[in-house]
Parts: structure tokens; C-alpha cells; sequence
């Protein structure tokens, strides 16, 4: 639910400098909806003996050390108020996943999908088409905000206006990134970083709006265009420059 705009009150005088010597001009209150960046966290797991399976063989039969991760989506977003008589607290938690890619070592972007993760002890999971994903439950404190910004912050959380974005890199075991045919079994390190941000208005003072000119298009034609085509190196060379034929009578 987009926020509905509120007109900036009050005025703002400035003087400034023209060809003509200083001038006083009133500037224009406009308010402006931006997203505001209210808290961002990193994290980061890692796990040996993940399984992943390629769409197709690797030149060179392997796996260069950084993936490509692209496509990251957040799901299961919750967002509380922990805080206790002295702390201003909120929990995150959430569920990020990602598309996985990979190149060989000619450069080619393989498809790669998670089909195993051994260990029991971490963060990550497997998505429903294979995507590597990363569970997250976070606390974090605010101790320089205000009462009153903290409960702003709160207001955005009950009504819904906010965002989580997630972002990451992940990079393989170099030591052990060699495939077997599509099969890749390999060590794996990720980095996760989540931002929280919301819509919010800005009261901005402005000195007036910018003059859009309207830039024609230039029309020329085929010829015109091909007076400008470098000459072509010919075998054996001729002349350095193309002379403009004419018609004799």
C-alpha cells in the first residue's frame, strides 16, 4: 500500500549569486517519496560435501572458485518487537534463495542446482528448483534511536510498509572444483547481506523546476550516413582517400 503524499508546509528564502549581483529567491517545499535504508546486517555460513548438479559438462571439467548468484528472493519475512525495559530490539528472520551459476574455465555460465547438503548444522537448505538457500533469525539492537523514531520504525513494521532485500555471494573450494561429468561435490562459502528499508517522505526545498528541452531527431539519409564509413583496407593498398565519382557527358 503505497503512502499517500502530504503537501510540504512552510516557505524557505535563500540569496544567491547571479550575473546581476546576489538575489533573494524563494524556494519551493516538494515532497519526495524515497526509500529510506532503516538497518542492514551481513552473514555468513559455510559447509563441506554441498552436491550440486550442472546442466551441462564444464570445458576444462571445471568450476571456477566464485559462483554467480542471481535471482535472490526473500520469503518468509517476520519481523517482531523484542525489546525488554532497556532495549529497543527487533528479530528478523527469514528465508533467502537464490538461482546458482558457475563458469568453466573458458567462461561459459553453467545452470547449477543444489541436490545435497549434508550436514545437519547449518543455515542453508535446497529450494524447490534446486536454488541454494540461506534461513536467517537475527536480533538487533537500537540504542541511539529515539522513543519516538523507534516507534516510527514500528509503525512502518504493523502496517506493512517495508522491505527485506537480500544479497549474496558464495565461492567454491578452488582446491576442489573438478566435476565428474554434471556432477560438482565441493566445499562451499556464502555471504548473505539483508537490508531494511521503507517508503518514506522527504521535505525537500527546491529552487524550481528543470526546463526539459526537446531534442528533434536528425534525419539523414543512407548516403549521408555512408560519406562517414572509414575506407576499407585494400589488397593491394590504393589510394588513402575515396574520391567522389562524377558523370561525364
Amino acid at each position: 500500500m503505497p503512502l499517500p503524499t502530504i503537501p510540504c508546509t512552510g516557505s524557505i528564502s535563500v540569496t544567491v549569486q547571479t550575473e546581476t549581483g546576489p538575489q533573494c529567491r524563494d524556494l519551493i517545499l516538494e515532497c519526495l517519496k524515497v526509500k529510506k535504508v532503516f538497518d542492514e546486517f551481513a552473514l555468513r555460513d559455510c559447509v563441506e560435501g554441498i552436491k550440486f548438479e550442472l546442466d551441462s559438462v564444464p570445458r576444462g571439467g571445471s568450476i571456477q572458485p566464485t559462483l554467480i548468484l542471481k535471482h535472490c528472493k526473500i520469503s518468509d519475512v517476520e519481523i517482531k518487537d523484542v525489546s525488554s525495559n532497556c532495549l529497543k530490539m527487533l528479530k528478523f528472520s527469514g528465508k533467502c534463495c537464490c538461482d546458482v551459476f558457475g563458469k568453466d574455465e573458458r567462461g561459459h555460465i553453467i545452470k547449477m542446482r543444489v541436490v545435497d547438503i549434508p550436514e545437519c548444522n547449518t543455515n542453508l537448505s535446497i529450494g524447490e528448483d534446486g536454488e541454494l538457500c540461506f534461513r536467517f533469525s537475527v536480533k538487533r539492537e537500537y540504542p541511539d534511536a529515539t522513543p519516538e523514531n523507534f516507534k516510527n520504525l514500528l509503525h512502518f513494521i504493523d502496517e506493512g510498509r517495508f522491505e527485506l532485500q537480500c544479497f549474496s555471494e558464495a565461492v567454491i573450494d578452488e582446491l576442489n572444483n573438478e566435476t565428474d561429468c554434471e556432477l560438482l561435490v565441493t566445499n562451499l562459502g556464502i555471504f548473505v547481506a539483508i537490508k531494511f528499508d521503507a517508503e518514506v517522505q522527504v521535505c525537500v526545498p527546491v529552487l524550481g523546476y528543470c526546463e526539459v528541452e526537446e531534442v528533434l531527431p536528425i534525419e539523414d539519409t543512407f548516403c549521408e550516413r555512408f560519406e562517414f564509413e572509414n575506407l576499407p583496407s585494400f589488397n593491394p593498398a590504393q589510394l588513402d582517400r575515396a574520391i567522389t565519382p562524377y558523370n561525364t557527358l
